[in-house]
């Protein structure tokens, strides 16, 4: 009798499917130029996600919101860029780089934590692990320009910034200069949303960025620092599906995030989609 009610409890423990964390870094992800896949853990949780809200204000200007309400900024700019200037009052404020359109953290409003990927005037990487709430954040240090696999090299440094809440990991990847080295796809994981520039001279131009978001294969690319159509069209052009939001605002969860990969355009008040 005993050895049948265990055997009856190891099947039904079997039959039970694994659900993935938060943590960014289940799954594979493809190196790029050389198409080589990179094996990361699992990790397993019984929690249900909920909601999470990522605003677009702008450059590269976000708040995200995870599902317990902790408010996160990202790369606020200065009044000099010619946006609006949003009332926020962050739990958090990520900045990716030292420069007046990604670290302008004065015009936030409250007393947030700020979490520099850069320190001193861009000149040192700031390793960044931090938890509040149900988000973990951290970066990965990247280069503007042609800097390639080489850390030391390229215009400038600056960092990608994970923010994993809700059974996801959302990528603010920055000024982005050239393709992910496999240390920076390992430190990287598995990407549900990347948010990824598109207009910047210190990044990868429109092409050689969506061929980059092809590989990491998140389940949707949310455009930022878009600074003509011509260029956010070619970035367009090579996906398959492209969502237009009538808003500034995309609202998910794990449940209704679409298969790899969706690009969903927000809406800013600087432009009239087309």
């Amino acid at each position: 009798m005993k050895k049948a009610l265990c055997l009856a409890l190891l099947l039904c423990h079997l039959a039970v499917p694994a659900v993935v964390s938060a943590k960014c870094s289940p799954g594979l992800v493809r190196h790029m130029p050389f198409r080589r896949a990179v094996p990361v853990s699992y990790v397993q949780t019984t929690k249900a996600p909920r909601r999470i809200s990522i605003q677009w204000f702008g450059h590269a200007f976000f708040r995200i919101i995870s599902p317990g309400g902790i408010r996160i900024v990202t790369d606020p700019f200065s009044p000099h860029r010619g946006y609006p200037i949003p009332k926020t009052s962050p739990h958090v404020a990520t900045t990716s780089e030292v420069a007046m359109n990604h670290s302008s953290v004065e015009v936030l409003g409250g007393n947030p934590v700020v979490l520099r990927g850069v320190l001193g005037y861009g000149e040192k990487w700031n390793e960044v692990d931090y938890r509040i709430g149900d988000v973990r954040i951290r970066n990965v240090p990247i280069v503007q320009g042609t800097g390639g696999d080489d850390f030391d090299a390229g215009e400038s440094k600056a960092s990608s910034f994970l923010f994993e809440t809700g059974g996801l990991c959302i990528a603010h990847l920055g000024d982005l200069g050239s393709p992910m080295n496999p240390e920076q796809l390992r430190r990287l994981g598995k990407i549900h949303v990347a948010l990824a520039i598109i207009s910047d001279p210190g990044a990868m131009n429109p092409r050689v960025m969506a061929d980059f978001v092809h590989r990491l294969g998140p389940n949707v690319a949310i455009p930022m620092d878009v600074r003509s159509l011509e260029e956010l069209n070619v970035f367009l052009g090579a996906f398959r599906r492209v969502k237009r939001l009538e808003s500034d605002a995309y609202v998910f969860s794990r449940r209704t995030l679409p298969r790899p990969t969706e690009v969903v355009l927000l809406k800013h008040k600087a432009w009239e989609w087309k």
